[in-house]
């Protein structure tokens, strides 16, 4: 598992060792490798984090710092979610953190006066125990110098409505605003309670909140899809349910059928192999449940990915099936990625993924693969499809389950299709389960990474978003006498087309030629050229040999 636990500061150091954590992300949407803080730490890079893309913070408060030491800009979190840089601050200086510390919150009255000058002098504003969203409108117009804190913990803000930077105020004075790491002697509203403008986000907790479930144990977590708070046993239990209530309400199995999981060793995969044997024993669904994997050649990744799925196979006894593209095709994503470049990578990856797994059930001789697609991952490409007008996958990709599109073609369900990926990040982290948390090195260039960004952007504004979008998806139709492609086999391979040549070929076909653009795009009338070896015309290899890297 690439995860790092960072070494806690001595007792003397950290205030109150149980009453903090945090878990740090090197990548937005709590991707890639993690570190856990239970202490302050005030260079990052040394202890192992080479950036911060997304925060989870699970006991609070802390201070983010822009610089080593704790010093420079200054980031506030509360108990909550924060899934990129602009979820924590709206400044737009920076967007780098390398240090951190906890929030010592020692005191429930609050009193704080802000100066003009500088040494407590000139015209002051005084506050106790409520929050300013603009110093103007209470007559105050005047640069803040120097502040007095008397009680509690407060956060200032260089706007009103609390923008802008951010200053931590703790028990103390501080003389001249350099010594609360201001530039300019600039606050114009201030709040007792690190509130932020990005509502929705955070799960704001000043106070500890019992399980809503159980009413006895602290909650750890509140969901997004019910708002609910609960403690890790009851989230747990509900989190299962859910997928077992999804599973009998589809009817996507049936006693005695041997099925296949699709593991990659990342989040999604291993908490659905989890699941999946915990609920067949609970429940006795009565499968015969097989690990199947495709290895793509991907150097540095997957290589990596395919120990932690070996490593889930002892865990959870079962067999394990490994294809790999090399072995199928011939190529393998590094020496594709050499031909094609970055833009269209995911194009080959994608439909050679696709056949490959279904070639691996077929080995392993399954009745039904299953998926880990979660709730965000259906989103996404609902979006998607509609932003390409995609009529024929829209209406199958919102589908829980395929029936068998022909011969050589195994049926596919997704159990985790109503879960939120948030929870199943948790769910993986509470659980400690081992998996795989780096992103593919090519993915970055995907054209679902920017449906992904956008659909995060909708779930700050509307939580709902996810759900919505996958019930609209689920919900629309297609008014009769609209032409839809109709479903044939490739003449070459036999897998299931639309076209006289499946995709799996005609890329072949092209990375073969040497013509690495041939299946991408509408070339549809090459195919009889290519079934009857017939040779291109200078103009037709010319398009297809360019490549945009």
């Amino acid at each position: 598992m690439a995860t790092d636990h960072l070494k806690p500061a001595s007792k003397q150091q950290q205030p109150g060792t149980s009453a903090f954590k945090l878990v740090i992300y090197e990548q937005e949407n709590f991707q890639g490798r993690c570190h856990e803080l239970t202490g302050p730490c005030n260079n990052l890079q040394e202890a192992g984090v080479e950036k911060v893309g997304s925060i989870l913070v699970l006991c609070g408060p802390w201070v983010g710092y822009e610089q080593n030491n704790c010093k420079g800009e200054q980031y506030v979190f509360e108990k909550g979610e924060y899934p990129r840089w602009d979820s924590w601050t709206n400044s737009r200086r920076s967007d780098t953190i390398v240090a951190f510390r906890p929030i010592k919150v020692d005191s429930q009255e609050h009193k704080i006066v802000l100066y003009e000058n500088p040494s407590f002098a000139g015209k002051k504003i005084e506050i106790i125990d409520d929050d300013v969203p603009s110093f103007h409108a209470h007559g105050y117009q005047e640069k803040v110098s120097s502040v007095r804190v008397q009680s509690g913990t407060w956060v200032g803000y260089q706007y009103p409505g609390y923008r802008g930077y951010q200053y931590l105020f703790e028990k103390g004075e501080y003389k001249d605003s350099t010594e609360f790491g201001a530039q300019i002697p600039q606050i114009q509203s201030c709040t007792s309670s690190p509130h932020s403008r990005f509502g929705p986000r955070f799960v704001v907790v000043k106070m500890p909140v019992l399980c809503s479930n159980c009413v006895d144990k602290r909650a750890v977590l509140k969901r997004p899809k019910t708002g609910h708070s609960l403690c890790k046993e009851c989230f747990f239990w509900a989190f299962e349910e859910e997928v077992h209530q999804t599973i009998v309400a589809a009817q996507l199995f049936n006693s005695g059928e041997i099925v296949g999981i699709a593991a990659s060793g990342g989040k999604d995969s291993t908490v659905l192999a989890h699941i999946m044997k915990l609920l067949n024993e609970r429940y006795n669904y009565g499968l015969e449940l097989m690990l199947l994997s495709v290895d793509e050649g991907i150097s540095g990744y997957r290589d990596d990915s395919l120990e932690t799925v070996k490593r889930n196979q002892q865990q959870y006894e079962l067999p394990l099936k490994i294809v790999s593209y090399e072995e199928l095709y011939g190529w393998t994503m590094d020496a594709i990625v050499k031909q094609v470049g970055l833009k269209n990578n995911c194009t080959f990856c994608g439909v050679f993924r696709r056949q490959a797994l279904d070639r691996g059930a077929i080995m392993l001789k399954v009745d039904k693969i299953c998926t880990g697609h979660n709730a965000d991952d259906v989103a996404e490409t609902v979006l998607m499809n509609v932003l390409r007008g995609d009529i024929a996958r829209l209406r199958r990709c919102t589908a829980i389950s395929t029936a068998s599109e022909g011969e050589g073609v195994v049926p596919r369900c997704k159990p985790l299709k109503y879960a939120y990926e948030k929870e199943i990040v948790l769910y993986a982290y509470f659980k400690k389960l081992d998996y795989f948390s780096t992103e593919c090195i090519y993915s970055p260039n995907a054209y679902r990474g920017h449906a992904r960004t956008f659909l995060k952007d909708l779930e700050s504004v509307r939580p709902s978003s996810i759900m919505d979008i996958i019930h609209s998806g689920e919900n629309l139709s297609v008014r009769e006498g609209v032409k839809m492609p109709v479903q044939g086999t490739c003449n070459r391979c036999g897998y299931i087309s639309s076209q006289a040549l499946c995709k799996s070929c005609v890329l072949l076909e092209g990375l073969n030629r040497g013509l690495p653009k041939l299946g991408i795009g509408k070339h549809h009338r090459l195919h009889d050229k290519i079934l009857s070896q017939q040779p291109l015309t200078e103009k037709e290899e010319r398009k297809l040999k360019s490549t945009d890297f």
